[in-house]
């Protein structure tokens, strides 16, 4: 297995994009691989689109899969140099200043158009020492790859089970811990409920209590297409709005939160807000460019 990521990282993009043709075709004609959750979750998603148009969104998504699984082959020998010349940087003032001011973030993120690539450019482009926070894969080599391949140009990675103690080591320097935060949570009782894509969502409560309980600047790292293995992406700044009154259901889920988590109902606010924000954000990117996300995820299994 090792032999053949080692194989196929070598092969040039124009090799590798044609690979990703044929494994297109595959993937959708033959195997027919998740088209059904595709389908309902475009659905569900742009239910007054016609039914071309959310075609053509299921074949160009096919198609951005298929290179991302090659690009995700290619990062055991990419360079620096190569990731710097397929993406361009928004927001570099943004990281500047939050270094300059000492502030540690709280990097939230997603399923867009390459989040391996994303981790891997964020390393080297912003001074905070950074880290991601990972769910280890069922297959002890896959994951033992998915490790090599993303901590290879400095990215730190941390177990879901060890984050509690990582908030409890020293840290002289600001870093920036990275979440991927727009996945179907496990337990519904501690996320939070969020209209998003036209539909209920549940999202993960805990990059807002993470923000609120260490002090963390909430932030998020997007990323777009703009080309075959050529990417936009940035770091944003979350900022939430506390103009807008909250409705009675918003209420009970920030005091359930609280009691939860032992926050006081001003943080436990902020928590939500945090999230809500992200929710938004993420749901302009996915209209923006739709087949930029990961739409074979069983997002909403309960309905």
């Amino acid at each position: 297995m090792s032999f053949f990521f080692w194989f196929f990282s070598f092969l040039p993009f124009s090799v590798l994009h044609r690979i990703s043709d044929f494994l297109f075709l595959f993937l959708y004609y033959g195997l027919r691989y998740r088209r059904g959750v595709v389908r309902e979750n475009l659905r569900g998603a742009f239910p007054k689109s016609t039914d071309a148009w959310r075609v053509s969104i299921e074949k160009q998504f096919y198609r951005n899969l298929c290179d991302l699984i090659v690009e995700t082959l290619k990062t055991t020998t990419l360079s620096e140099e190569e990731i710097q010349e397929r993406s361009i940087f928004r927001g570099q003032d943004n990281v500047d200043q939050w270094f300059k001011d000492g502030v540690n973030l709280d990097g939230v993120s997603s399923h867009l158009a390459n989040w391996e690539w994303l981790g891997l450019i964020t390393c080297y482009s912003i001074k905070h020492q950074c880290y991601a926070v990972y769910k280890p894969l069922s297959s002890s080599r896959m994951n033992s790859f998915m490790l090599k391949s993303r901590a290879r140009l400095g990215l730190t990675l941390i177990s879901m089970k060890d984050l509690r103690a990582f908030f409890e080591l020293h840290h002289p320097k600001p870093f920036l811990l990275g979440l991927l935060s727009d996945q179907a949570p496990h337990d519904y009782s501690k996320a939070f409920e969020i209209e998003f894509l036209n539909q209920k969502t549940y999202f993960f409560s805990g990059p807002g209590i993470l923000a609120v309980k260490y002090g963390l600047t909430p932030c998020w790292g997007w990323m777009k297409r703009v080309g075959r293995s050529r990417f936009e992406w940035g770091l944003d700044p979350i900022v939430v709005d506390r103009s807008r009154p909250l409705t009675s259901q918003e209420h009970k889920q920030i005091e359930k939160i609280a009691v939860m988590h032992a926050l006081s109902l001003p943080d436990a606010e902020y928590a939500f807000l945090i999230v809500k924000e992200y929710a938004r954000v993420l749901e302009a990117r996915i209209c923006e460019a739709p087949a930029d996300w990961l739409w074979s995820h069983r997002r909403w299994k309960k309905r």
